[in-house]
């Protein structure tokens, strides 16, 4: 699956400027630290070196961007409930964090259900954080000048796909249909997993639209990226679709 923190793998090129702004450790040991976090190699080691840097280093510069390292790895792990926590968290620390408002926007639109009790609460803080997102990607600029602007671009909007996908699937679950076509195509437009196509599709079949969902079930299948394991998952949701239209 693809990570939420995309601009990670952009980082480093000299000097401490990464993530949404120019950063910089005030020690050695800062800095060893902050490393240790970048370079973690699986999520539990991620959170462990996020939580040691905020410990340690109560004035970090990195606070905000430690705790969305750590709502990530958490989403990693499938922990929805801590992934929310944290990147609320960060959010907090740094409320032009619009790396935290992606995979808030995207985290909420996956915990909703339509029958959910609190789901019209769930959704307004989809449509919240989502558009807020939308608004600071707009004009975000280059976290490292030496980044060069394609592969910044392709950031950008594989982050603006990511969260068209949570503003969809809200369209989705308050019946606004149309509403709901026009995100997801910009999910297929912008967004680099297609796995977030076989997610609009199923937005739409919870939504009992299954003739709406077969169209992202094919654009997933036939998706530049989609490997054997994603063509089937699609073919097997275009399969139950069509079976409900047939009811």
């Amino acid at each position: 699956m693809r990570r939420t923190a995309v601009l990670t793998t952009l980082a480093l090129a000299g000097t401490m400027a990464f993530a949404q702004k120019q950063m910089k450790p005030k020690s050695k040991g800062e800095a060893t630290d902050v490393n240790a976090m970048l370079t973690a190699q699986d999520p539990d080691t991620r959170i462990k070196a996020a939580d040691e840097l905020i410990t340690k280093y109560a004035d970090t510069e990195f606070k905000s961007y430690a705790l969305f390292l750590e709502a990530d790895a958490y989403s990693q792990k499938n922990d929805t409930e801590k992934t929310i926590v944290y990147g609320e968290q960060a959010l907090e620390a740094d409320p032009q964090s619009f790396q935290a408002l992606v995979l808030l926007c995207k985290t909420y639109a996956a915990t909703t259900h339509v029958n959910d009790l609190d789901k019209a609460e769930k959704l307004a803080k989809v449509d919240k954080y989502g558009k807020q997102a939308l608004e600071l990607l707009a004009n975000a600029p280059k976290p490292n000048p030496q980044l060069p602007d394609a592969d910044w671009t392709n950031a950008k909007n594989d982050l603006i796909g990511q969260t068209y996908l949570g503003l969809g699937v809200s369209a989705a679950y308050q019946d606004k249909i149309d509403e709901a076509n026009a995100d997801f195509q910009k999910v297929a437009d912008m967004d680099t997993d297609p796995t977030d196509l076989i997610r609009a599709g199923r937005a739409l079949l919870d939504a009992k639209k299954p003739d709406q969902a077969i169209q992202w079930f094919d654009k997933a299948a036939a998706a530049p990226n989609a490997n054997d394991q994603i063509k089937k998952i699609a073919a097997s949701d275009k399969t139950r679709a069509q079976a409900m239209i047939k009811k």
